[in-house]
């Protein structure tokens, strides 16, 4: 798989990883995230019309498949020597259960037209959570005005902003609030 200089073959350098997700990925069942990866074509070739991203026939071993099957086209130029960045919609199948403390590694991968995966594996790490409570913005406005006129822990611009991260948690947000006085 290496050539006479020590690097990996041609096959290999068609996609370097340079970034991708380092984090585990947290999904709801059912929940849908964008994950971002960029690559760079180590090569002096374009990629061909027809490219995609998708799961790598090589999984780790005992890995079961949380994430629904996908296939994301590759639209725009990829060149020679050049880089490219690639938004990548993975969904958590409704059919999991959550579980805290199970991770998913998965690899995905680059796949030509004629379906022959090309490029380093791209390994990914999902979790499957319980889903989180979304609270609206009207109920983030009324809690930030509460907190600025009732409890005068800072400007409104500070209260919009610690309800926000605490994802309307009251406790924490004065917390956050006082902690900055």
């Amino acid at each position: 798989m290496f050539n006479f200089q020590g690097k990996q073959g041609w096959n290999h350098a068609r996609a370097i990883i340079k970034r991708k997700p380092e984090h585990v990925i947290e999904l709801a069942p059912g929940a849908t995230d964008i994950v971002e990866i960029e690559i760079f074509n180590d090569t002096f070739w374009p990629w061909k019309a027809g490219c995609m991203i998708t799961f790598a026939d090589e999984q780790p071993e005992g890995c079961a498949m949380p994430l629904d099957i996908f296939q994301v086209p590759i639209e725009h130029e990829v060149k020679g020597k050049s880089g490219a960045t690639f938004e990548v919609p993975l969904s958590m199948g409704a059919h999991v259960l959550a579980d805290e403390n199970k991770v998913y590694e998965m690899n995905l991968t680059f796949r030509g037209p004629r379906g022959a995966s090309f490029g380093e594996p791209i390994p990914i790490k999902v979790k499957c959570v319980l889903p989180k409570r979304t609270i609206s913005d009207i109920e983030i406005y009324k809690l930030a005005i509460k907190l600025h006129e009732q409890l005068s822990l800072g400007s409104i611009d500070d209260c919009i902003k610690a309800v926000r991260e605490h994802n309307g948690d009251e406790a924490e947000s004065i917390k956050t609030l006082q902690r900055k006085e």
